[in-house]
């Protein structure tokens, strides 16, 4: 019997989620199947592709794509894995209810799907064990004493009552909870009357600042901001903030035993992205819907990436991830969003060291078709310009080193916008100024190296000189005489230039065959010290069987 290929299923479920979103806009049957039925069939399938999602992100590991694999990602550095995303639950299903009106519509449209959200009442959870949040997003506010006595009922159908009581008892978890609660579902039914007024808005932020730490708050606190993101006006007029998407990645990434604190915050992201890239199409017949109000900034996808570079590391991973998540859901393309990636560099709000970590991560998430629009966007321009004006921050500039070489990797159209940007000299610069950081150093010294394979019209439109790559590879060896790794590094890449430049007298000059002869003597056990710097040896006319006498010096 013939072997049966492997079946993508999750393939499978989103193509068939794809022609069931078709019938319910066409008002056609499927499979038999139409109205309410059909809307059900819906919501299994989505329940199904969700649980496929959350697989796959669960086993997103330190592994490239699949389709990268056996490729010289980095030909700067040596082969690198893809960095660890935080786990948080899959952009996926939709139980509210498709047929509950243009919420259920906006649904279908944007691609973008949720867990049910919550009307009145709702579960509170336990203690959080500690929150990812940052710093720059808390507003270390002093909480408002409560009213004496026991507090007071209120009119839970009531916009003023509800947050009348949200900000005088908002010293109290129980009350906040309670008032949130009753908020959500306000919200669910009319988001846009309640996402309009700014000062709901603020409280709510003010009193997930205050609760930091307390799950029933948070839950409801999100649950919240996701229902007013079903409005595309509000999603983009109010919460396409950086202090409202700051917010949203650090409930994501928050460590908590309620899960669902980060799945309605990830969606929460995402419908608010969503409103952006894919707005509510209008019925067949009606007039298009007015455009959204867009906020005085830098807009929502453009927005997320700056909001992520200002947070922990865990909120650029998530971003990554979220990224992936969108783009296999066809919520948004691979073009728009490295155009908008790019953007986010320019935003006051952005982080240097933050967006060249998260364009390190974007070209190694499992999104095949970004790193060449991150290319043809201008990300590698904008990664050099980022460390010409950080080029005190250390951090920043290993940052870029690693995402330059990630987004050149085995790409000539990379190369090329590498060369145009003046990538070398951008590390030229990192290595001279953070002398003392051997991780730096050691990336340093193996990008430098790999301008002796590059083309002459190259090298010379990225002013390279091996010259002056030798001179500072020989310096950081003799910075970090302990370093092993920066040691074979450093060895491996003068025997290139002596093999491609013939540079004899560069490698010797200013000690360069006692340097040599140093670290062989000092690191007698390690195996790639001593083979290259017997080549280095040989390249340069001694000895190659030269040995050293003794052992480790002090």
């Amino acid at each position: 019997m013939a072997r049966e290929e492997p079946v993508d299923e999750l393939a499978e479920i989103q193509a068939e989620l794809q022609m069931v979103k078709k019938a319910l806009r066409n008002g056609t049957g499927y499979l038999g199947m139409k109205g309410e039925t059909l809307q059900r069939y819906l919501l299994q399938l989505n329940e199904k592709e969700n649980l496929h999602l959350s697989h796959k992100l669960r086993n997103l590991s330190g592994e490239a794509p699949a389709s990268m694999r056996g490729q010289a990602l980095e030909p700067f550095l040596p082969s690198q894995s893809a960095p660890q995303q935080p786990q948080s639950p899959a952009v996926g299903t939709n139980g509210r209810g498709i047929s509950e009106g243009s919420h259920g519509e906006a649904a279908l449209a944007s691609g973008v799907t949720s867990a049910p959200s919550e009307g009145p009442g709702g579960t509170g959870g336990s203690p959080a064990t500690g929150p990812n949040s940052s710093d720059a997003r808390r507003l270390q506010l002093q909480h408002r004493d409560p009213p004496s006595g026991a507090a007071p009922a209120f009119n839970r159908e009531s916009l003023e009552e509800v947050h009348a009581h949200l900000c005088a008892w908002e010293a109290v978890p129980v009350e906040t909870a309670k008032a949130l609660r009753a908020l959500s579902a306000l919200a669910y039914a009319d988001a846009l009357k309640v996402g309009s007024d700014e000062s709901i808005l603020t409280q709510v932020l003010r009193v997930l600042d205050i609760h930091e730490n307390e799950d029933h708050v948070q839950l409801a606190g999100m649950r919240t901001i996701c229902n007013m993101a079903y409005s595309a006006p509000i999603a983009l007029g109010k919460l396409a903030s950086n202090q409202i998407l700051s917010a949203l990645l650090a409930a994501a990434v928050r460590t908590s035993n309620v899960k669902e604190i980060g799945a309605k915050a990830s969606e929460a992201i995402a419908r608010i992205i969503a409103a952006e890239v894919a707005p509510e199409e209008a019925p067949e017949g009606a007039a298009p819907p007015a455009p959204a109000v867009v906020i005085d900034g830098p807009g929502a996808l453009c927005g997320l990436f700056s909001a992520a570079t200002g947070g922990e590391a865990s909120w650029q991973g998530l971003a990554a991830q979220l990224v992936v998540q969108l783009v296999s859901n066809e919520v948004v393309g691979p073009l728009l969003v490295a155009r908008r990636f790019t953007d986010a560099a320019t935003v006051s709000t952005t982080r240097a060291s933050g967006w060249l970590t998260l364009a390190k991560q974007l070209v190694l998430c499992d999104c095949p078709d970004l790193p060449l629009a991150l290319i043809d966007a201008g990300a590698i321009a904008a990664s050099a310009e980022m460390m010409r004006d950080s080029l005190v921050d250390g951090p920043a500039q290993l940052a870029g080193i690693e995402a330059m070489s990630a987004l050149v990797g085995n790409r000539w159209s990379g190369l090329q916008a590498f060369a145009e940007a003046k990538g070398m000299e951008r590390i030229e610069g990192a290595m001279k100024e953070h002398l003392s950081d051997g991780v730096l150093q050691t990336k340093g010294i193996r990008a430098l190296a790999s301008g002796v394979q590059w083309p002459e019209d190259v090298q010379q439109k990225s002013s390279y000189s091996f010259k002056r790559s030798v001179d500072l590879t020989k310096t950081a060896m003799s910075q970090h005489v302990n370093n092993t790794e920066l040691q074979t590094a450093g060895l491996e890449a003068l025997a290139k230039y002596l093999d491609k430049m013939h540079c004899i007298e560069e490698v010797k000059s200013s000690g360069g065959e006692g340097l040599v002869k140093a670290m062989m003597t000092r690191h007698p056990g390690v195996t790639k010290v001593q083979t290259w710097g017997k080549i280095v040896l040989d390249g340069i006319g001694v000895d190659r069987h030269w040995a050293p006498r003794g052992g480790t010096t002090s």
